[in-house]
């Protein structure tokens, strides 16, 4: 087990496992409403497994764009939904791109590491690698044509949601004038599906495949990256790489926070939490609950059970949480094969986006 450092995004101030937080404004944001502040795992799946306390709708002052998507709404429209999405998102489907994710990994490793041996001997694991990676699996999944590939870019950016949004029907009419096995264009053949519920899936895939996911296996190569034990540990066979991907989620989650609005009053951990207020699980502080993990502060490669929420628990569990975990088996394994070392070569700025915990960049040596 070796020592890693403890959260950033860890509420210092918390006086208790659920603490009122205020929200001061900013240069470029009004003052908000406050929320609760989840600090503890028991409660974080209290909250997030009874959906009808805490609602997935969104709340007063947020965007209503945001009940078009499925992540936002509650049962039962939300169950049938799910239930329709994961009769597209099959097993069978997610293992056929096994070969495809390794191959891709690959051909970006190896170019990655040719153009740093031409030149100074250091490749951006992120930016060459790990992003490309996800952004091209999920395209390849959802069926995002060639030529429409150059927009994913912006899909992570300020005005993402309405970008996609507004891509969606596009895609929707593609797939059903040119279908292929891809999600898209299942979805776009149920009869079962009304348009503007196709038109709140395909934002959903997106959202929910394209940025956490990059960041999540950024994060997971940086934290290797700065444990070169464990490293070598994955690389001799010593540790496990299964175990060692629920410990690297655990430490380096796609999302800081997961929100939830008290639909009734009622009382978690003690306080009275009113209808309308804001409940916010702070995963980091979660993932660091002593009473659920064992020195929480180590990245345990073994670690196990690993109960960590990063791909969420209840009715809102992942939808794509397998295929999110075979990503990144396949990556780690293509990188484990390509770099005997991994050995930092600069610094490793954070993303700085607020709502996940990633890296920028990765700076690493070729060799």
């Amino acid at each position: 087990m070796i020592p890693t450092p403890p959260p950033r995004h860890r509420l210092p101030h918390a006086p208790a496992p659920v603490s009122w937080q205020d929200e001061p404004g900013t240069a470029d944001r009004p003052p908000g409403p406050g929320f609760w502040a989840v600090t503890r795992h028991a409660d974080a799946l209290r909250v997030l497994q009874d959906p009808a306390t805490y609602s997935s709708l969104p709340g007063a002052g947020e965007l209503p764009l945001l009940r078009r998507l499925l992540s936002r709404q509650d049962p039962p429209q939300h169950t049938r939904l799910r239930d329709l999405a994961a009769r597209a998102l099959t097993p069978e489907r997610i293992e056929r791109f096994t070969e495809t994710a390794r191959e891709r990994a690959r051909t970006l490793l190896a170019r990655a590491m040719d153009t740093a041996r031409a030149t100074d001997g250091v490749l951006d694991l992120a930016t060459a690698v790990s992003d490309p990676y996800t952004a091209l699996n999920l395209a390849d999944l959802l069926g995002i044509p060639h030529a429409d590939r150059r927009r994913m870019p912006s899909w992570t950016g300020p005005h993402a949601l309405d970008d996609m949004t507004g891509y969606a029907p596009h895609l929707i009419v593609h797939r059903r004038r040119y279908p292929d096995d891809d999600l898209a264009t299942v979805l776009a053949h149920d009869a079962e599906l009304t348009s503007d519920e196709l038109q709140m899936l395909v934002p959903l895939l997106l959202t929910t495949g394209l940025a956490p996911m990059r960041d999540a296996a950024a994060g997971g190569l940086a934290l290797l990256a700065a444990h070169p034990e464990a490293y070598r540990e994955l690389r001799d066979g010593t540790a496990e790489l299964g175990s060692a991907i629920e410990e690297l989620l655990r430490l380096s989650p796609p999302l800081l926070t997961i929100g939830r609005t008290a639909a009734t009053e009622t009382e978690l951990s003690g306080r009275r939490v009113r209808h309308g207020d804001k409940v916010v699980v702070l995963l980091a502080a979660v993932h660091h609950d002593d009473q659920v993990f064992t020195a929480p502060d180590r990245l345990d490669l073994a670690r196990t059970p690993n109960p960590h929420l990063s791909l969420g628990a209840g009715p809102h569990l992942c939808l794509g949480a397998d295929f999110a975990r075979l990503q990144l088996r396949v990556l780690h394994e293509e990188v484990l094969r390509a770099l005997p070392e991994l050995r930092l070569a600069g610094p490793v700025p954070p993303s700085g986006s607020g709502v996940t915990d990633s890296v920028a960049s990765l700076p690493v040596r070729a060799g």
